[in-house]
């Protein structure tokens, strides 16, 4: 785990906390984003139910940019590579914003290829992912990074959405 810039802003004077992490883009970096990110809003004060749901957004985030948007061959991916062997085509940035009103969880990763939602069948192992982070976001988005690769943001209220269902 490498923090690359984390910003703490005291919560009386500050209107957004900030915390960033790069992950290489293995299979263990979901794991560590989860924990990054129960660390980050346990510290600024944020409420259980908005830690909770963002965890999880975060994980299906992090799950997207290693199986979708990494660069690295999947039995790469497996392993957590030695710091000389990663590329920028290897790793992963996740920030998060804690604004008065919303987090935004925000992952950027080197592939060109934005999300697209699908319909997970009863059988299906994946494909649930970006209906969970709907379901559970107020709304998400993605989009081109000006130098290569992409950003996929989520904003979470920091008031409860009741989950459909």
């Amino acid at each position: 785990m490498n923090a690359v810039a984390e910003r703490d802003v005291p919560r009386a004077d500050a209107e957004v906390a900030s915390a960033s992490i790069e992950l290489p883009a293995v299979l263990t970096a979901p794991r560590e984003a989860r924990a990054f990110t129960r660390r980050s809003l346990r510290r600024w004060g944020a409420a259980e139910d908005l830690v909770e749901a963002a965890v999880l957004v975060v994980c299906e985030l992090v799950t997207n940019a290693v199986c979708h948007g990494s660069q690295a061959p999947l039995d790469k991916r497996r392993r957590v590579a030695h710091p000389d062997e990663r590329g920028p085509e290897s790793s992963i940035t996740l920030t998060l914003g804690l604004r008065p009103d919303e987090l935004h969880a925000e992952v950027h990763d080197q592939s060109p290829d934005l999300p697209i939602p699908r319909s997970a069948g009863h059988d299906d192992d994946c494909g649930r992912g970006l209906a969970i982070v709907s379901a559970l976001a107020g709304s998400w988005t993605s989009g081109w990074q000006p130098g290569g690769g992409k950003w996929v943001r989520a904003c979470l209220p920091r008031v409860a959405v009741p989950v459909p269902g």
